[in-house]
């Protein structure tokens, strides 16, 4: 929805952009697969797993 697009993403008065420089390009690219990719289950099993970790940086409201 590019309304959404626009609050969540492109606004440049309230985006951030923060550069991100993998130490283990293996892993990230793990990871990235992981979280994006079609790994359904996995993603799920992740979540479950190590998403308390970051309830805190959450944006839910």
């Amino acid at each position: 929805d590019p309304d959404m697009m626009w609050l969540t993403t492109m606004n440049p008065e309230t985006r951030r952009l923060i550069r991100v420089m993998p130490e283990d390009v293996a892993a990230t690219a793990e990871v990235f697969d992981l979280l994006l990719g079609d790994n359904l289950q996995g993603r799920k099993d992740h979540i479950a797993e190590n998403g308390y970790k970051y309830l805190e940086m959450a944006d839910i409201s």
